[in-house]
Protein backbone atom coordinates (compact mmCIF):
# COMPACT_ATOMS: atom_id res chain seq x y z
CA UNK A 1 0.00 0.00 0.00
CA UNK A 2 1.68 3.19 -1.13
CA UNK A 3 -0.75 5.75 0.30
CA UNK A 4 -0.03 6.55 3.92
CA UNK A 5 -0.64 9.74 5.86
CA UNK A 6 0.13 9.90 9.59
CA UNK A 7 0.51 6.12 9.49
CA UNK A 8 -2.96 5.72 7.95
CA UNK A 9 -3.69 3.84 4.76
CA UNK A 10 -5.87 5.83 2.35
CA UNK A 11 -7.87 4.09 -0.38
CA UNK A 12 -9.82 5.94 -3.08
CA UNK A 13 -12.88 4.01 -4.27
CA UNK A 14 -14.55 4.97 -7.56
CA UNK A 15 -17.88 3.51 -8.72
CA UNK A 16 -17.87 3.82 -12.51
CA UNK A 17 -20.25 3.18 -15.38
CA UNK A 18 -19.50 4.15 -19.00
CA UNK A 19 -16.98 6.84 -18.05
CA UNK A 20 -14.15 5.72 -20.32
CA UNK A 21 -13.54 9.28 -21.55
CA UNK A 22 -12.59 10.64 -18.15
CA UNK A 23 -11.76 7.78 -15.79
CA UNK A 24 -8.07 7.52 -16.72
CA UNK A 25 -7.43 11.19 -16.00
CA UNK A 26 -9.33 10.95 -12.71
CA UNK A 27 -7.34 7.92 -11.59
CA UNK A 28 -4.04 9.53 -12.59
CA UNK A 29 -4.93 12.67 -10.61
CA UNK A 30 -5.66 10.56 -7.53
CA UNK A 31 -2.39 8.65 -7.96
CA UNK A 32 -0.47 11.97 -8.10
CA UNK A 33 -1.36 12.43 -4.43
CA UNK A 34 -0.06 8.92 -3.64
CA UNK A 35 -3.50 7.45 -3.08
CA UNK A 36 -4.19 3.85 -4.01
CA UNK A 37 -7.22 3.63 -6.26
CA UNK A 38 -9.77 0.89 -6.85
CA UNK A 39 -12.46 1.29 -9.52
CA UNK A 40 -15.63 -0.78 -9.64
CA UNK A 41 -16.59 -1.00 -13.31
CA UNK A 42 -20.30 -1.65 -13.00
CA UNK A 43 -20.88 -3.48 -16.28
CA UNK A 44 -19.77 -0.64 -18.57
CA UNK A 45 -20.28 -1.04 -22.32
CA UNK A 46 -17.28 1.17 -23.15
CA UNK A 47 -13.57 0.99 -22.29
CA UNK A 48 -13.92 2.12 -18.66
CA UNK A 49 -12.09 -0.94 -17.33
CA UNK A 50 -9.15 -0.59 -19.75
CA UNK A 51 -8.77 3.15 -19.18
CA UNK A 52 -8.95 2.77 -15.40
CA UNK A 53 -6.16 0.19 -15.48
CA UNK A 54 -4.08 2.43 -17.74
CA UNK A 55 -4.44 5.19 -15.18
CA UNK A 56 -3.05 2.94 -12.45
CA UNK A 57 -6.16 1.65 -10.70
CA UNK A 58 -7.08 -1.81 -9.53
CA UNK A 59 -10.38 -2.73 -11.16
CA UNK A 60 -13.24 -4.77 -9.74
CA UNK A 61 -15.68 -5.55 -12.53
CA UNK A 62 -19.36 -6.47 -12.54
CA UNK A 63 -20.33 -8.49 -15.65
CA UNK A 64 -23.67 -6.66 -15.74
CA UNK A 65 -24.76 -3.18 -14.68
CA UNK A 66 -26.22 -3.53 -11.19
CA UNK A 67 -26.36 0.08 -10.00
CA UNK A 68 -24.30 2.44 -7.88
CA UNK A 69 -25.29 0.78 -4.61
CA UNK A 70 -24.07 -2.60 -5.82
CA UNK A 71 -20.80 -0.99 -6.94
CA UNK A 72 -20.40 0.65 -3.55
CA UNK A 73 -20.89 -2.67 -1.75
CA UNK A 74 -18.15 -4.23 -3.88
CA UNK A 75 -15.85 -1.30 -3.09
CA UNK A 76 -16.58 -1.49 0.64
CA UNK A 77 -15.84 -5.22 0.58
CA UNK A 78 -12.54 -4.59 -1.22
CA UNK A 79 -11.61 -1.87 1.31
CA UNK A 80 -12.35 -4.16 4.26
CA UNK A 81 -10.29 -6.98 2.77
CA UNK A 82 -7.41 -4.54 2.20
CA UNK A 83 -7.76 -3.21 5.77
CA UNK A 84 -7.61 0.43 4.65
CA UNK A 85 -7.84 2.98 7.47
CA UNK A 86 -9.61 5.72 5.51
CA UNK A 87 -11.78 5.17 2.45
CA UNK A 88 -12.66 7.97 0.04
CA UNK A 89 -15.49 7.55 -2.47
CA UNK A 90 -15.52 9.83 -5.48
CA UNK A 91 -17.80 9.68 -8.52
CA UNK A 92 -16.21 8.44 -11.74
CA UNK A 93 -17.59 11.22 -13.96
CA UNK A 94 -14.95 13.81 -13.07
CA UNK A 95 -17.17 16.34 -11.30
CA UNK A 96 -15.11 16.33 -8.07
CA UNK A 97 -11.46 17.36 -7.62
CA UNK A 98 -8.96 14.77 -6.34
CA UNK A 99 -6.85 17.59 -4.88
CA UNK A 100 -9.61 18.11 -2.31
CA UNK A 101 -9.29 14.57 -0.94
CA UNK A 102 -6.87 15.83 1.73
CA UNK A 103 -9.55 18.24 2.92
CA UNK A 104 -12.23 15.58 3.15
CA UNK A 105 -10.13 13.00 5.00
CA UNK A 106 -8.66 15.43 7.55
CA UNK A 107 -11.58 15.24 10.04
CA UNK A 108 -11.17 11.45 10.10
CA UNK A 109 -7.39 11.60 10.49
CA UNK A 110 -7.89 14.11 13.31
CA UNK A 111 -10.36 11.78 15.04
CA UNK A 112 -13.27 14.23 14.71
CA UNK A 113 -15.53 12.20 12.43
CA UNK A 114 -16.34 8.73 11.12
CA UNK A 115 -18.04 9.92 7.93
CA UNK A 116 -17.35 13.14 6.01
CA UNK A 117 -19.73 14.36 3.29
CA UNK A 118 -18.44 16.60 0.53
CA UNK A 119 -21.00 19.42 0.55
CA UNK A 120 -21.59 20.88 -2.93
CA UNK A 121 -24.24 23.40 -1.78
CA UNK A 122 -21.91 25.82 -0.06
CA UNK A 123 -22.65 28.96 -2.08
CA UNK A 124 -19.38 28.78 -4.01
CA UNK A 125 -20.35 26.33 -6.78
CA UNK A 126 -22.31 27.09 -9.93
CA UNK A 127 -24.89 24.31 -9.88
CA UNK A 128 -27.62 24.06 -12.56
CA UNK A 129 -31.00 25.00 -11.09
CA UNK A 130 -32.66 21.70 -11.98
CA UNK A 131 -29.89 19.75 -10.24
CA UNK A 132 -30.05 21.98 -7.17
CA UNK A 133 -33.85 21.60 -6.97
CA UNK A 134 -33.68 17.83 -7.44
CA UNK A 135 -31.00 17.34 -4.81
CA UNK A 136 -32.74 19.58 -2.28
CA UNK A 137 -35.97 17.62 -2.81
CA UNK A 138 -34.10 14.36 -2.16
CA UNK A 139 -32.40 15.90 0.91
CA UNK A 140 -35.84 16.69 2.35
CA UNK A 141 -37.05 13.15 1.72
CA UNK A 142 -33.92 11.75 3.36
CA UNK A 143 -34.58 13.94 6.40
CA UNK A 144 -38.10 12.50 6.56
CA UNK A 145 -36.58 9.04 6.75
CA UNK A 146 -34.08 9.78 9.51
CA UNK A 147 -33.98 13.47 10.57
CA UNK A 148 -30.54 13.96 9.02
CA UNK A 149 -29.49 17.64 9.40
CA UNK A 150 -27.19 17.71 6.37
CA UNK A 151 -27.26 19.96 3.31
CA UNK A 152 -26.05 17.42 0.76
CA UNK A 153 -27.18 13.87 1.45
CA UNK A 154 -26.73 12.87 -2.22
CA UNK A 155 -23.05 13.76 -2.59
CA UNK A 156 -20.88 10.93 -3.88
CA UNK A 157 -17.67 12.54 -2.60
CA UNK A 158 -17.21 11.20 0.92
CA UNK A 159 -14.67 9.81 3.35
CA UNK A 160 -15.21 6.93 5.76
CA UNK A 161 -13.17 5.58 8.64
CA UNK A 162 -12.44 1.85 8.77
CA UNK A 163 -14.90 1.65 11.67
CA UNK A 164 -17.65 3.22 9.54
CA UNK A 165 -17.03 0.86 6.61
CA UNK A 166 -17.17 -2.10 8.99
CA UNK A 167 -20.42 -1.02 10.67
CA UNK A 168 -22.43 0.43 7.79
CA UNK A 169 -24.78 -1.91 5.95
CA UNK A 170 -26.98 -1.03 2.98
CA UNK A 171 -29.02 -3.00 0.48
CA UNK A 172 -30.17 -0.55 -2.19
CA UNK A 173 -28.60 -1.30 -5.58
CA UNK A 174 -29.30 2.06 -7.21
CA UNK A 175 -28.56 5.70 -6.42
CA UNK A 176 -30.66 5.52 -3.26
CA UNK A 177 -27.65 3.89 -1.59
CA UNK A 178 -26.13 7.33 -0.85
CA UNK A 179 -29.05 8.18 1.43
CA UNK A 180 -29.32 4.68 2.91
CA UNK A 181 -25.65 4.74 3.91
CA UNK A 182 -26.09 8.01 5.82
CA UNK A 183 -29.29 6.82 7.48
CA UNK A 184 -27.62 3.63 8.64
CA UNK A 185 -24.51 5.49 9.80
CA UNK A 186 -26.65 7.90 11.80
CA UNK A 187 -28.69 5.09 13.35
CA UNK A 188 -25.49 3.38 14.47
CA UNK A 189 -24.18 6.49 16.18
CA UNK A 190 -21.34 7.27 13.81
CA UNK A 191 -20.09 10.86 13.77
CA UNK A 192 -21.01 12.55 10.49
CA UNK A 193 -19.92 16.01 9.36
CA UNK A 194 -19.83 18.00 6.11
CA UNK A 195 -16.92 19.74 4.40
CA UNK A 196 -17.19 22.23 1.54
CA UNK A 197 -16.03 20.85 -1.80
CA UNK A 198 -15.86 22.06 -5.38
CA UNK A 199 -18.11 20.52 -8.01
CA UNK A 200 -17.73 20.95 -11.77
CA UNK A 201 -20.48 20.39 -14.32
CA UNK A 202 -20.02 19.62 -18.03
CA UNK A 203 -16.41 20.72 -18.12
CA UNK A 204 -14.87 17.45 -19.26
CA UNK A 205 -16.92 16.45 -22.27
CA UNK A 206 -18.40 13.67 -20.15
CA UNK A 207 -21.91 13.98 -18.79
CA UNK A 208 -21.72 14.40 -15.02
CA UNK A 209 -24.37 11.77 -14.59
CA UNK A 210 -24.63 8.50 -16.45
CA UNK A 211 -28.36 8.43 -15.82
CA UNK A 212 -31.15 10.75 -16.92
CA UNK A 213 -31.85 13.24 -14.06
CA UNK A 214 -35.56 12.31 -13.96
CA UNK A 215 -34.74 8.60 -13.89
CA UNK A 216 -32.04 9.24 -11.28
CA UNK A 217 -34.44 11.16 -9.04
CA UNK A 218 -37.18 8.56 -9.45
CA UNK A 219 -34.74 5.81 -8.50
CA UNK A 220 -33.75 7.62 -5.31
CA UNK A 221 -37.34 8.58 -4.43
CA UNK A 222 -38.53 4.97 -4.68
CA UNK A 223 -35.66 3.84 -2.44
CA UNK A 224 -36.39 6.59 0.09
CA UNK A 225 -40.10 5.77 0.18
CA UNK A 226 -39.16 2.18 1.04
CA UNK A 227 -36.84 3.42 3.80
CA UNK A 228 -39.45 5.83 5.16
CA UNK A 229 -42.12 3.12 5.21
CA UNK A 230 -39.84 0.72 7.07
CA UNK A 231 -38.23 3.16 9.51
CA UNK A 232 -41.19 5.42 10.32
CA UNK A 233 -44.31 3.42 9.56
CA UNK A 234 -46.42 4.79 12.40
CA UNK A 235 -45.80 8.39 11.29
CA UNK A 236 -46.13 8.01 7.53
CA UNK A 237 -48.57 5.09 7.30
CA UNK A 238 -50.28 4.82 10.67
CA UNK A 239 -51.39 8.45 11.03
CA UNK A 240 -52.76 8.72 7.46
CA UNK A 241 -54.46 5.36 8.00
CA UNK A 242 -56.16 6.55 11.18
CA UNK A 243 -57.18 9.78 9.44
CA UNK A 244 -58.75 7.91 6.53
CA UNK A 245 -60.47 5.53 8.93
CA UNK A 246 -61.96 8.49 10.82
CA UNK A 247 -63.19 10.00 7.54
CA UNK A 248 -64.73 6.64 6.61
CA UNK A 249 -66.52 6.40 9.95
CA UNK A 250 -67.79 9.97 9.66
CA UNK A 251 -69.19 9.36 6.17
CA UNK A 252 -70.76 6.08 7.34
CA UNK A 253 -72.60 7.98 10.08
CA UNK A 254 -73.74 10.57 7.53
CA UNK A 255 -75.07 7.84 5.22
CA UNK A 256 -76.94 6.11 8.06
CA UNK A 257 -78.44 9.33 9.47
CA UNK A 258 -79.46 10.53 6.00
CA UNK A 259 -81.11 7.22 5.21
CA UNK A 260 -83.01 7.15 8.51
CA UNK A 261 -84.31 10.68 8.01
CA UNK A 262 -85.11 10.69 4.29
CA UNK A 263 -84.93 7.06 3.16
CA UNK A 264 -82.41 8.30 0.58
CA UNK A 265 -79.35 6.10 0.08
CA UNK A 266 -76.35 8.18 -1.05
CA UNK A 267 -74.11 6.07 -3.27
CA UNK A 268 -71.29 8.67 -3.50
CA UNK A 269 -71.11 9.05 0.29
CA UNK A 270 -71.20 5.28 0.70
CA UNK A 271 -68.29 4.86 -1.72
CA UNK A 272 -66.28 7.50 0.13
CA UNK A 273 -67.05 5.79 3.44
CA UNK A 274 -66.11 2.32 2.25
CA UNK A 275 -63.03 3.46 0.32
CA UNK A 276 -61.68 5.50 3.22
CA UNK A 277 -62.31 2.72 5.72
CA UNK A 278 -60.72 0.00 3.62
CA UNK A 279 -57.64 2.02 2.69
CA UNK A 280 -57.30 3.39 6.23
CA UNK A 281 -57.48 -0.05 7.83
CA UNK A 282 -54.92 -1.42 5.34
CA UNK A 283 -52.50 1.44 6.11
CA UNK A 284 -52.91 0.98 9.87
CA UNK A 285 -52.28 -2.76 9.61
CA UNK A 286 -49.25 -2.18 7.37
CA UNK A 287 -47.82 0.36 9.82
CA UNK A 288 -48.20 -2.08 12.74
CA UNK A 289 -46.56 -4.92 10.81
CA UNK A 290 -43.67 -2.74 9.59
CA UNK A 291 -43.20 -1.27 13.07
CA UNK A 292 -42.97 -4.77 14.52
CA UNK A 293 -40.48 -5.85 11.84
CA UNK A 294 -38.38 -2.72 12.37
CA UNK A 295 -38.31 -3.22 16.14
CA UNK A 296 -37.29 -6.87 15.70
CA UNK A 297 -34.48 -5.82 13.35
CA UNK A 298 -33.26 -3.17 15.80
CA UNK A 299 -33.17 -5.77 18.57
CA UNK A 300 -31.15 -7.99 16.28
CA UNK A 301 -28.60 -5.20 15.75
CA UNK A 302 -28.27 -4.44 19.47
Amino acid sequence: MKSEQSGKRILVCIPAYNVGKVIRKLVEECCKYSYDVVVCDDGSADDTETEAKRGGATVVRHPKNKGKGAAMRSLFTYAKDLKADVIVTIDGDGQFLPQEIDKIIKPILDGRADVVIGNRFNGENKIPSYRKFGNKFLDKMTSMASDLPFQDTQSGFRAYSAKAVELISFHTDGFGSDAEILIDASRKGLRIIEEKVTVLYNNTGQETSTKNPVSHTTDVVVSLIELIAVRRPLTYLGIPGLTLSAIGIAYSIIVIVLFNQTRYFSIPSTLVALGSLVIGIILVLMSVVLFSIGRALRRGYS
